[in-house]
């Protein structure tokens, strides 16, 4: 049997362990709620307390899922007929999704694919209408889709700086490539969309659309002057609006996941601010989605897990994190 002392001296040991792996940072990482159906999480916006609706960058498929459960989804909208794709591949590549009022806004990556191909299917922008039924929300087709806004941007001269042809010809992957992987809304109704890539001198790009309505009934898009964001030499992956401040996810202007932050940003300054929450390094967040409650004091994070290579039925992992108290209000740089 152990002596008293050599007991004491072991467990002085594990103490001074954890101290040094609370000091240097290092945590356990959180576990993830699994949700079968998709394993392509991109974009995600809560329908109600209850229910949150999921994207996936790999078919068009929006599927509404219970957030506190690892059931499958309990309904999914395809968009596909209503969005006027040709070809063989008929694939959006849905990346990011703003919710205004009973509104909810979706656009594709309107990029090239992985080798540098142009495909017209993922230069989309459309919306659905959130209606209330018995059986709980659902989701309509309204306006009508637009394939254009890249065009739109490339002719307007207050964005000519940013030199988005130059990008748009070119693979998402490749150095200064085109990928648009945000949407959030702003609280006048318009809205801001996020560049994961090209970087415009080693910063996150935003482009504010200020008539995303009018943009759905067929007119012209108008944008707004870019923000050029500091995020530690990454692009944008995801976004959103908490009703005092935007929530960035941030991570390589690559495709892969390596040195994905979050951050925090009142809409003032250029150097948003890191949110260091415990258990995310090494996760793949490509979403980011706040409950309907005020003040947000929580985040809905989902994990692309479309690298992971696990039997059975595709699924992607979601994370509750709790937002600090001091992200709750912002004064701004």
């Amino acid at each position: 049997m152990a002596s008293p002392l050599l007991f004491l001296a072991l467990l002085s040991a594990g103490f001074a362990v954890m101290a040094e792996a609370t000091s240097s940072g290092t945590t356990a990482p959180l576990t993830g709620n699994p949700h079968p159906g998709m394993s392509g999480a991109s974009a995600a916006i809560f329908l109600d307390a209850g229910r949150v609706v999921v994207a996936s960058d790999e078919d068009n498929r929006l599927r509404v899922y219970d957030p506190s459960t690892s059931q499958p989804p309990i309904t999914a909208w395809d968009a596909s007929p209503w969005l006027r794709l040709s070809g063989r591949n008929l694939e959006c590549d849905l990346e990011g999704a703003a919710r205004v009022g009973h509104r909810i806004y979706w656009i594709g990556s309107h990029g090239r694919n992985k080798d540098g191909k142009y495909r017209p299917n993922r230069h989309r922008f459309f919306a659905t209408e959130v209606e209330e039924t018995p059986q709980g929300p659902r989701l309509r087709s309204v306006g009508t889709p637009c394939f254009s806004l890249i065009d739109a941007m490339q002719a307007d001269p207050k964005l000519a700086a940013l030199h988005l042809d130059d990008a748009a010809a070119l693979a998402p992957d490749a150095k200064g490539g085109l990928s648009i992987e945000a949407l959030a809304a702003r609280p006048d109704g318009s809205l801001w969309i996020g560049f994961r890539g090209p970087l415009a001198k080693g910063k996150a790009i935003l482009v504010p659309l200020l008539n995303p309505d009018a943009v759905l009934e067929g007119r012209s898009p108008s944008f707004g002057s870019p923000t050029r964001l500091d995020l530690g030499g990454r692009g944008l992956r995801d976004m959103t609006w908490t009703g005092s401040e935007w929530i960035l996810v941030a991570g390589a202007t690559s495709g892969g996941q390596k040195g994905t932050r979050l951050f925090r940003w009142s809409g003032q300054g250029s150097s948003p601010r890191a949110l260091d929450l415990p258990g995310l390094k090494d996760l793949h967040i490509e979403a980011v989605a706040v409950p309907p409650e005020q003040p947000v004091r929580r985040l809905f994070l989902c994990s692309d897990d479309s690298h992971r290579h696990s039997p059975g039925t595709p699924s992607f992992r979601s994370y509750w994190v709790d937002l600090p108290v001091s992200a709750q209000a912002d004064p701004g740089r």
